[in-house]
């Protein structure tokens, strides 16, 4: 495995180019694992079709889309004619998207590069894994409480009883001390 690459000259850089694609996962309502570094240590939005990167300039982006055809690709084209083709190949290319897409537009977008949509919980049922949760989170703590329950089995009472082998005990007295070892 080799090192990851900085592609980043400072932290504000990357940390910007990190909000901006933070702004587009959320305007795409598009799940949070989607945003990653990649191999080359850049920030992108990844799909099963492509993936997202800003374009650089702090206001846009570029997808980069593949397709299994030419006849698909150019149906893709079609799709995201909010875009500007950057990049035409035969069955994939790059387009650049100006800026913070609309709801419709961000259904295509996830659609095409096949990025998975953030899950929506109703307020019912939010409140029902919240109070999941809770209780989970306590049984977990009274289980890593100290008490009686720490107390060893009887089994693990006579292993940490029971006395070393004589071996260990003749190897530990056969050992020369310290002060012995070093000359004066």
């Amino acid at each position: 495995m080799s090192a990851q690459l900085n592609t980043y000259n400072t932290m504000a850089e990357a940390e910007a180019d990190r909000a901006q694609q933070k702004a587009l996962l959320t305007a795409l309502n598009g799940w949070g694992r989607a945003l990653r570094l990649d191999e080359c240590g850049a920030w992108r939005i990844n799909g099963a079709c492509g993936s997202i990167h800003t374009w650089g300039d702090g206001k846009g982006w570029v997808l980069s889309v593949q397709r299994r055809s030419e006849r698909q690709w150019t149906y893709t084209k079609r799709r995201l004619a909010f875009c500007t083709v950057t990049q035409d190949g035969d069955d994939e290319g790059c387009l650049r998207l100006h800026q913070l897409p609309t709801a419709e537009q961000a259904d295509v977008i996830r659609d095409v590069l096949g990025i998975r949509k953030r899950v929506e919980f109703g307020a019912e049922e939010l409140e029902r894994r919240r109070a999941l949760m809770k209780r989970l989170v306590h049984e977990q703590g009274l289980a890593n409480a100290i008490g009686e329950a720490s107390e060893p089995l009887e089994e693990e009472a006579a292993i940490l009883g029971a006395d070393p082998p004589r071996e260990l005990e003749e190897a530990s007295t056969e050992q020369p001390a310290l002060d012995d070892a070093i000359p004066s």
